[in-house]
């Protein structure tokens, strides 16, 4: 099994992997083949990141809406205590789970388990693509971020790098109704997928995987990577698992497939589910490379970071350091929660995490932001140390090392 810190593939195993999937060189061929671009077929290993950090976008109740350059700045770099411009996070997940307040008053659900909203087809599918890759936003607007960056400060160590969501394909169009239509999302080469066949549903992760592996060759990027993607859904259910409506899902019956396919193309698989989560346990059964655990510790203060980081330790996996704008200084009661936003930098010193394991940033919609832009005396001195743990993360020199 694939752990979290073992980052590179052994040439042979991938093309070992590409030969066994048919693997051949762009989009798809007349014989069902896929296949790859230049950087997939001299990509040896897995890509990852020891600081990634979670860009929410697509849905039209967002505010900001786009991820312009002007926002992802702060992400991309900083200025220390000393006064001098660094790099910042050195990786980013493109995600969404909806799309509410859209203009014709529509909503969408991407993943199972939305009850106020029936899940998106092919139409939204293409939509979220549009939206990541449109001119000046997402993949396009990061790109030249860090190229106007390695201007002032000289290249990074290495290129950014990308993890894309994959949506979830939803059995049932309103998920929790079996009586709802199964044939919703549309067709995949003249041929109407129906989502009680798990080859269908993934027939539907694989056009997305390579819409997305599309768009990004049109891009021509020279800044960032494609490094992976990102399982939206934050349980994996198992036939054991009734109370999480195993006939709802499946998962365990598609992702291990999803897995499969990434890597023969050289692509990671990652995935965040929350502590307490179904199948986080035996996280490498379903394929997955890089798994962060969310403590929960920031809306739950009685959640235990003992126990948290012990089973970040027994399974292997990276931390999630989570908060939202709440802990701003103008905000009511915001006292409590830089608290407990700073009892994740703690625990993850005193128990080892730190150095050893990668981090994913949670913040909401747009709290990072907000937190680096702010003038506020608190709020500056809880940004410094968030981004002081970051730039100080022993694993980058590692990282580093290896490479």
């Amino acid at each position: 099994m694939i752990r979290i810190l073992s980052k590179f593939i052994h040439v042979a195993l991938v093309a070992a992997a590409l030969a066994a999937f048919g693997c051949r060189g762009g989009r798809g061929s007349s014989d069902g083949t896929v296949r790859r671009y230049d950087w997939e077929r001299s990509r040896t290993e897995l890509l990852t990141a020891t600081d990634v950090v979670l860009c929410y976008g697509g849905s039209h109740h967002r505010t900001p809406y786009l991820w312009d350059g002007e926002r992802l700045a702060p992400y991309v770099t900083c200025v220390d205590s000393a006064g001098r411009e660094q790099w910042l996070f050195d990786g980013f997940i493109f995600l969404e789970f909806v799309d509410a307040a859209r203009p014709d008053g529509a909503t969408w659900a991407f993943e199972t388990g939305n009850p106020n909203a029936p899940a998106a087809g092919r139409a939204q599918w293409e939509e979220l693509l549009d939206y990541w890759f449109a001119a000046g936003n997402g993949f396009e607007a990061l790109d030249r971020t860090v190229e106007a960056a390695a201007a002032r400060i000289g290249e990074p160590p290495a290129k950014r790098r990308v993890i894309m969501m994959l949506p979830d394909p939803v059995i049932y169009r309103n998920y929790a109704d079996t009586t709802s239509a199964t044939d919703y999302w549309g067709e995949v080469e003249g041929r109407r997928l129906d989502f009680r066949s798990t080859d269908d549903r993934l027939a539907a992760c694989r056009w997305f995987i390579d819409r997305v592996r599309e768009r990004f060759a049109a891009g021509r990027f020279r800044h960032i990577e494609l490094a992976g993607f990102y399982w939206i859904r934050e349980i994996v259910t198992r036939p054991c698992d009734t109370e999480y409506s195993y006939h709802l899902t499946r998962s365990d019956l598609l992702v291990p497939r999803i897995a499969d396919y990434l890597h023969a193309l050289g692509y990671s698989w990652n995935w965040i589910p929350y502590y307490g989560s179904r199948g986080y346990d035996v996280w490498p059964e379903w394929g997955f490379d890089q798994v962060w655990l969310q403590p929960n510790h920031y809306w739950k203060a009685e959640r235990d970071m003992e126990s948290v980081c012990r089973q970040i330790d027994t399974l292997g996996v990276g931390m999630e350091l989570e908060f939202e704008p709440t802990l701003l200084a103008a905000r009511e009661g915001s006292a409590a929660f830089r608290e407990r936003f700073r009892n994740y930098l703690r625990y993850a010193r005193e128990k080892g995490i730190y150095g050893t394991r990668p981090f994913a940033c949670y913040h909401g919609t747009n709290g990072f932001y907000d937190l680096a832009t702010s003038t506020d005396a608190e709020d500056r001195a809880l940004y410094g140390e968030l981004r002081d743990f970051i730039l100080g993360n022993p694993l980058r020199d590692a990282v580093k090392t290896e490479k």
